[in-house]
């Protein structure tokens, strides 16, 4: 027996996690069920999108344009083509990406706006590039989401489209020429970094997705 309980008070000697200190009830970062659960914060219905607008300011050629991409291009100068601007109309394109570094978004919803419908032909590359050269490629093709049910020829909705923004996440396409192309992007989860500093879930969330203004897409989704 002296030997077994000399054995525990080694063991309880070298476990550190616990050693007389009193964590408050609210603490979170161990498991158990005797703890109350954390409220999940919910993001602001009226501060949760992203107008971005791509403007091909050259009538006579197409070009490359890029949005998002913070670890490609902070400076917001270095891969974009000339006579191609990016804005966004909440803010910039510059601090859009500068706040992707320490809060990355999931998208889900886009919405579309043309000058030219033959802009649609011209799929959107999802890029996911990463520091060490490993690069990830997807495609999006606008003319998937073109139906009856889409009364204007030049916008398109997307309710299914989903995208985690990430400093390494970057969208290319092709702008043609005199073109004007408008993204609206609805942000439905957002990591909140801060948040750990007061002890509270790291991701706020939204409970409502973004209206399309058609009601088949609308109705089943409870907006």
């Amino acid at each position: 027996m002296n030997r077994i309980a000399n054995l525990r008070h080694q063991a309880e000697a070298k476990f550190r996690n616990f050693e007389g200190v009193q964590y408050p009830r609210q603490y979170r970062h161990a498991g158990g069920n005797s703890m109350a659960a954390a409220a999940q914060e919910t993001l602001d219905p009226n501060d949760r999108t992203w107008t971005v607008k791509v403007t091909n300011g050259s009538s006579a050629a197409s070009a490359t344009a890029t949005i998002f991409g913070a670890n490609l291009d902070l400076t917001d100068t270095l891969n974009t083509a000339a006579g191609v601007t990016v804005t966004v109309a909440e803010s910039t394109h510059l601090q859009l990406k500068t706040e992707s570094l320490g809060q990355p978004v999931r998208i889900l919803g886009l919405k579309m706006t043309v000058v030219s419908a033959t802009q649609f032909s011209n799929v959107l590359y999802l890029y996911d590039q990463k520091s060490t050269g490993a690069q990830e490629r997807r495609l999006f093709q606008p003319l998937n989401y073109r139906s009856a049910q889409n009364q204007l020829t030049t916008q398109i909705d997307a309710p299914s489209f989903e995208l985690l923004v990430t400093p390494s996440m970057y969208i290319q396409f092709t702008i043609n020429a005199s073109e004007i192309v408008t993204f609206t992007f609805t942000i439905v989860e957002k990591a909140l970094i801060a948040n750990t500093l007061r002890n509270s879930p790291v991701v706020a969330v939204s409970n409502r997705p973004a209206p399309t203004g058609l009601p088949q897409i609308d109705m089943p989704r409870g907006v």
